[in-house]
C-alpha cells in the first residue's frame, strides 16, 4: 500500500502505529530511485499482529508535562491493516479509544473513529479533519493514518547524510500538483523531509512544513533494535516549532512489543471501543 506510515507507526505500537519497523534489502538499493525508497519504507515487515503498551508525553512550551498510558493491537486482514487504541489512564482519559481501518485501495478512503466515554458513542473522525491534533498531541490523525505516497513527488536532497553514525537517504516530499489541494486538506503539510536509513529502511528523522500557523514539526525516532526480528523504534519524538520558538512537543515511548501474536478479529470493531479494553 502506497503509504509512508508515520502514523501507523504509532499506531502499529499502540496502536502504531506512527511504530516504524522495517526490514533489510540488498546492496541493490543504492540505485533506488526516491520514490522507491519511500515505498520500500512503506511495504516493511511489520508483523501480521502487534500488541504495545505506550507511554505518551504531551510536554507544553513552559515545559510542564501531562503523561498518558494506552495499549494498542493492530491487526493484517490481507492487504488491510486495522489498529485499535485504549488510553488507560489518567482518569480524564480513560477509555477513550481509537479506531482505524488502513484500506490498501488508494481509491478507497480510510476509516477512523474516536470514542469519548463522555460524549457516549464513537465519532468518525472526517477527511477534513484528519490534519487536527490527535489527543492534543503533536501527531495528527494524518500522521496515524499515513500518507498516500502516490500522491507525493519525491526527490533526493542528498544520497549520503548520516543520523546518529547511519548512513540514510534525505528525500524531499511535496504533493503532486494534480492533488496539492486534496493533500494539503487532509494532511495539512505543503512538504516534507525524511531521513531513511539504507541499512533497514526505517525512517529515522522528518521534518514536516505545516500550513496553517506555518508551523514546522521535528521528528525522530530513537533507541531502535530488532524485537522478534522485526526493526522497532521504541521512542518517538515530535517537536512543534512556530517562528523558530518550541510550541509543543510529543513523546511516546513503547513498552513490551509483542509481535505475531494471536489477536481476535472481534477487537476491530465500533462496539469494540465503547466497550473498552
Amino acid at each position: 500500500m502506497k503509504k509512508l506510515k508515520l502514523t501507523e507507526m504509532i499506531i502499529t505500537c499502540l496502536v502504531l502505529g506512527l511504530i516504524i519497523c522495517f526490514v533489510s534489502f540488498p546492496v541493490s538499493a543504492q540505485d533506488l530511485t526516491a520514490f522507491e525508497v519511500m515505498d520500500r519504507a512503506d511495504n516493511r515487515d511489520d508483523g501480521e499482529t502487534s500488541i504495545s503498551e505506550m507511554t505518551m508525553i504531551l510536554i507544553d512550551k513552559r515545559g510542564k508535562q501531562r503523561v498518558r498510558q494506552m495499549k494498542g493491537f493492530r491487526k493484517d486482514f490481507g492487504k488491510d491493516v486495522k489498529n485499535i487504541s485504549f488510553f488507560l489512564t489518567p482518569a480524564d482519559v480513560r477509555n477513550v479509544a481509537f479506531l482505524s481501518y488502513d484500506w490498501d485501495d488508494e481509491n478507497k478512503e480510510d476509516d477512523n473513529w474516536l470514542y469519548l466515554p463522555a460524549v457516549g458513542k464513537p465519532k468518525r473522525i472526517s477527511a477534513g479533519n484528519k490534519k487536527d491534533s490527535f489527543m492534543g498531541s503533536d501527531f495528527t490523525y494524518a500522521d496515524m493514518n499515513g500518507m498516500e505516497i502516490s500522491e507525493w513527488d519525491y526527490k533526493f536532497l542528498k544520497k549520503s547524510d548520516k543520523v546518529g553514525g547511519h548512513e540514510c537517504w534525505q528525500i524531499e516530499g511535496v504533493p503532486k500538483k494534480s492533488k496539492r489541494k486534496k493533500v494539503v486538506d487532509e494532511t495539512g503539510y505543503l512538504k516534507t523531509k525524511s531521513w531513511i536509513r539504507k541499512d533497514n529502511f526505517m525512517m529515522v528523522r522528518g521534518i514536516m512544513y505545516v500550513k496553517k500557523g506555518k508551523k514546522i514539526k521535528y521528528f525522530t525516532a530513537t533507541d531502535i533494535e530488532q524485537i522478534q526480528g522485526i526493526w522497532t523504534a521504541k521512542k518517538l519524538t515530535m517537536v512543534t516549532t512556530k517562528g523558530k520558538k518550541k510550541d509543543h512537543s510529543t513523546v511516546l515511548i513503547f513498552n513490551n512489543m509483542i509481535y505475531n501474536k494471536g489477536v481476535e478479529n472481534g477487537m476491530f470493531t465500533v462496539q469494540r471501543m465503547e466497550r473498552g479494553l
